[in-house]
């Protein structure tokens, strides 16, 4: 953004700079932009900087630390420091501009802070940092760059193990920004409108396993597939061409807009650069060829290349993140066509839903996350109640897993009889969690530092104590007890074959071998330093060291017979950066031997203070500057060993990051297990089975989260069965609170948990797998966005319908809430027949429109309903929390009224206009002919009157019904509506039965 001067307010001073800085910062950052002269690359360069809001920090000195400036002052200052009072105005003092620059100071524990909240938690902003030019007088260089997306220069301040992200802490369980501890991830996104189809052209690299994938695929207008890419992938920063419509002054294309607001609900940064500059594809291959693993062809990977939107998606992310121009990714990269459909299919509204992942913005769905009591601002989710990992490799790899449950019977299959077996053997369960994996060291990062090289001893000594822990996790595998030779095939291959060929003598056990060679490890944990016999320079020095000191020593007792006093106790020997060795008497002591110190001239006084003194004498002058030269030499010398030893470290990083995998791998099953073991009631393993099975079937099941509140009390367990031709769609009614919501979404937690490799809280289940899990719940973030509750729901219905098929799962609850009675249920009535009929997912469907229990399908609806109970002398309603079969018999809305003291008048009419819209119009309630006769002339309604209006109302849903709503824009569909609704309210000037019916329902909606 271009910066102009501040006005300070009269309280605050101006401070002169005679550094140079102010006038480097006003020529540098002020009027960025006066050069532009061509009006369309200034629209484009002016939101390019807009959207990017860099926060520019800059290294001024080391005794004046970070500062910030310009509006990122005030932003510093009233986030950080809750106050503008910490704001200092600057002013150049070699010059006569005027120009006035607000700065703050910060340190470098603040800068780090600062830093970690920007690139992991807020991903709002990009981050600068300059660097003073050595030699230069008020010059700074760019020397770090980051954004959410590309965090590599900031990797040590992000991820150091002992700051707020350190995921080994096991008290950390409730984080609402565990995603933050690994690295992110990258992608770039391009989408074309083909023959009326959307295309949509997808790359991201994993900086992890240096992976480059990319896919293209066409998707629907809300770009519900893309959405859920996004939140699988765990993209933290899009890259995406920056499309304005010149025609509208510059603003955004209506598909480019449709994808800013898919990355707003992924919770990621949107960055937009030039289509022609990075969205490009010759040089693809050229890079590739650098890139890719010795022996991997190029043109193997022609089912990606020959995809042009993705591989312009992967020139822009090799672009952006300078994967090309690292030389540490020449000839160690991967490329992949990435597989959507080897994964679950979750949006974000799913995840939310679920309340699958806590999150800084609050977490889940807040009805479970402010009530379960076991976390913070969070939320607490699936992964604070799976999260039992010991390991923080273990902990990344679970909160990927929630994200990407399986599809492959046989893959989940597998991790389940991992999960059984641990279940099984708590006692060799429990050894291997704590007395094996709890003590690893993050060893995904520190192989990454080895790898950048920035390791130190101490690193080394962490992966040696990692590297010696493997055998025991192996011999503790090796024990179990297995009956099932194919149970036992499947550890073997999986865990203990990986395991043993990492720990062979010529991999890991060369690297324990050049650790206790080159490390002096009897000084672990005082120092980490080279062994002394790793080399005869170093060994020689040593020996200088000691004999000096033992000269020393000599001194020392020398000083101590002349000054009469006794050595260590009184007469103590000390040392510091400022005058090496030196002796140190309390003030006591020092009055005693004054005397004896003024009158010898062999002694020379440093500093006397009333604490006491500090002297010296010119033997112990002359070994103190002798040790300090060894010391010197001893420490050059052991930097130069120790990049020695890390030139050769570095080539077992690829083994570590295999064993971290493994291990990691184990973590999570054996978390699996424990939380399947100590649940309230233990769960079970699930039976799963082939997408094309009939029958979903959980009895007795409970919602995971809610059981373990602790307001909770006993969990009421209700029982699932979903048969296709019998009960596939099932529609629940009851009272609010009565525990719709609940169920609905404890089933779809359950079938996730299923496909992720956990066990489920049921006493029974038999699981088909599922393609996808769509939830249709509240629409409170879309309020937010200015979207009403209705276009909300038109929105996700309208993405259900197109995105759903005969495999998925699909959740909705209480639909057609946000706009009229009479609009709300032909809305709910149309979408619940269409994919009753249509789409022929199984499906559960709450909600409060008791008409919908009227639905049938060729898959089999089956009405259910929430019971309570109603208590006249209490004037309470009990919420049994059971479901049962059948539709609910009674509404409790006036009850709950009745009790709470509405007027006798109120009820009355409340109760007139129920029975009113319960039977079409017909103020009686009653079928009978006469009655109903009778009731119609009475308000001048003939029969032919109400016979016609009957007639045009069925027409009208019927006509709603029609709607192809799949093919259709949510636009159009609304259109559709309002069409449909100004005809029936024009044929409504004809019928008095019908201006009856409109009447009421305006009385029921106001």
């Amino acid at each position: 953004m271009g910066t102009t001067s501040f006005a300070p307010r009269e309280q605050d001073a101006i401070l002169p700079d005679a550094s140079g800085f102010v006038r480097f910062y006003e020529t540098t950052f002020t009027n960025v932009f006066s050069k532009k002269n061509d009006d369309d690359d200034k629209k484009e360069s002016e939101e390019e900087e807009k959207q990017h809001h860099s926060l520019r920090f800059f290294n001024r000195s080391k005794h004046e630390g970070w500062s910030v400036c310009a509006d990122d002052a005030f932003y510093v200052a009233r986030r950080f420091y809750k106050t503008t009072t910490v704001v200092k105005y600057l002013k150049d003092a070699g010059g006569n501009s005027q120009f006035i620059l607000p700065s703050v100071n910060i340190n470098q524990n603040l800068f780090e802070t600062i830093c970690r909240d920007v690139l992991l938690h807020t991903r709002e902003r990009t981050v600068e940092v300059y660097e003073s030019e050595p030699n230069s007088r008020g010059d700074f260089k760019l020397t770090k760059r980051g954004s959410p997306g590309n965090v590599l220069d900031f990797e040590d301040i992000l991820f150091d193990g002992s700051k707020e992200n350190d995921l080994n802490n096991n008290n950390n369980k409730n984080n609402a920004n565990a995603d933050t501890d690994s690295l992110p991830i990258v992608c770039a996104v391009k989408c074309v409108l083909k023959q009326e189809q959307r295309r949509i052209g997808l790359a991201f690299f994993e900086y992890s396993t240096r992976t480059l994938r990319a896919l293209e695929f066409s998707d629907e207008e809300r770009l519900g597939q893309l959405e859920s890419i996004l939140a699988q992938i765990n993209a933290r920063e899009v890259i995406v061409p920056n499309e304005i419509d010149k025609a509208s002054g510059g603003a955004m294309t209506a598909d480019a807009k449709r994808i800013a607001d898919v990355i707003d609900r992924c919770d990621a940064m949107r960055t937009a650069k030039a289509n022609s500059e990075y969205f490009r594809t010759d040089d693809v291959e050229d890079d590739l060829k650098r890139l890719l693993k010795s022996g991997d062809n190029v043109q193997a990977h022609r089912n990606v290349l020959d995809l042009p939107l993705a591989v312009q998606c992967l020139h822009a992310v090799m672009k952006f993140a300078d994967i090309g121009n690292d030389a540490q990714n020449h000839g160690r990269c991967e490329l992949e066509l990435f597989d959507s459909g080897a994964h679950v299919r979750l949006d974000a509204a799913a995840l939310k839903a679920l309340n699958v992942l806590p999150s800084s913005g609050g977490g889940g769905d807040r009805s479970f996350g402010e009530t379960a009591g076991k976390g913070s601002g969070g939320g607490f989710s699936l992964y604070n109640l799976l999260n039992r990992c010991t390991s923080p490799m273990g902990k990344r790899v679970l909160y990927r897993w929630l994200k990407q449950p399986l599809v492959s019977v046989e893959k989940i299959s597998e991790r389940h009889d991992v999960v059984e077996t641990f279940s099984e053997e708590s006692a060799l369960r429990d050894s291997l969690r704590n007395a094996h994996l709890k003590s690893l060291p993050d060893v995904e990062r520190l192989a990454r530092k080895l790898e950048k090289k920035k390791t130190t001893l101490m690193d080394l000594c962490k992966l040696y104590q990692a590297s010696s822990a493997i055998p025991h996790a192996i011999d503790c595998l090796e024990r179990i007890p297995f009956s099932d030779e194919t149970r036992k095939a499947l550890f073997i291959s999986k865990y203990i074959s990986p395991l043993k060929e990492c720990v062979e003598e010529e991999k890991l056990g060369k690297f324990e071998a050049l650790i206790e060679h080159a490390v002096d490890l009897n000084k672990i944990p005082d120092e980490y330093v080279i062994s002394a016999e790793f080399d005869d320079t170093l060994a020689l020095l040593e020996q200088q060291k000691i004999s000096t000191e033992e000269e020393i020593n000599v001194v020392w007792q020398e000083a101590a017979e002349d000054l009469t006093m006794e050595r260590d106790k009184q007469l103590k020997l000390e040392k510091n950066n400022q005058h090496g060795y030196f002796f140190r008497l309390t003030k006591k002591d020092e009055t005693a031997a004054r005397s004896k110190l003024s009158k010898s001239a062999q002694f020379q006084i440093l500093e006397a203070k009333k604490d006491g003194s500090k002297f010296t004498n010119k033997k112990l002058r002359a070994l103190s500057q002798k040790r300090l030269e060894i010391d010197r030499t001893y420490e050059a010398k052991q930097k130069h060993l120790v990049q020695r030893v890390l030139d050769v470290a570095v080539s077992f990083v690829d083994i570590f990051l295999k064993a971290s995998s493994v291990m990691a791998e184990l973590d999570v099953l054996c978390a699996f297990a424990e939380v399947a073991q100590n649940a309230p009631t233990p769960y079970v393993r699930p039976q799963m089975t082939n997408a094309d099975e009939k029958e979903l079937v959980l009895l007795d099941s409970r919602h995971p989260l809610v059981e373990v509140q602790e307001s909770c009390g006993e969990f009421v367990q209700n029982s699932c069965k979903m048969i296709k031709g019998e009960s596939w769609f099932q529609i629940i009614t009851g009272p609010n609170m009565g525990g719709k919501s609940t169920f609905i979404r404890q089933v779809g937690v359950n079938v996730l948990l299923a496909q992720v490799g956990s066990f489920v809280p049921c006493s029974k289940a038999i699981i088909p797998v599922r393609d996808a899990i769509f939830c249709r719940i509240g629409a409170g973030d879309f309020q937010l966005r200015g979207v009403s509750t209705f276009m909300a729901e038109m929105l996700e219905s309208a993405s259900i319908l197109r995105s759903a098929t005969e495999k998925s799962l699909v959740i909705i609850d209480e639909l057609g809430r946000g706009t009229s009675t009479y609009d709300g249920f032909g809305l709910a009535w149309g979408i619940a027949e269409h994919l009753a009929n249509e789409v022929k997912a199984p499906c559960l469907f709450a909600t409060h429109f008791h008409e919908l229990t009227e639905l049938k399908g060729e898959t089999g609806v089956k009405n259910f309903h929430v019971s309570a109970k109603i208590d006249v002398a209490s004037k309470k309603i009990a919420m049994l929390y059971a479901l049962e079969e059948g539709a609910c018999d009674q509404s409790f809305g006036i009850h709950c009224a009745e009790f709470s003291g509405f007027p006798a008048e109120a009820l009355e009419d409340a109760r007139k206009c129920a029975e009113e819209l319960e039977n079409g119009g017909n103020s009686a309630g009653n079928d009978d002919k006469e009655n109903t006769t009778n009731s119609n002339k009475s308000d001048g309604i003939d029969d032919a009157d109400a016979t016609y209006g009957r007639k045009r109302a069925m027409q009208f849903l019927n006509d709603f019904k029609n709607i192809p709503l799949p093919q259709l824009a949510p636009q159009d569909v609304i259109e559709r509506v309002k069409k449909l609704k100004t005809e029936l309210e024009r044929d409504a000037s004809k019928s008095k039965w019908l201006q009856n019916v409109f009447e009421e329902i305006n009385k029921s909606a106001a």
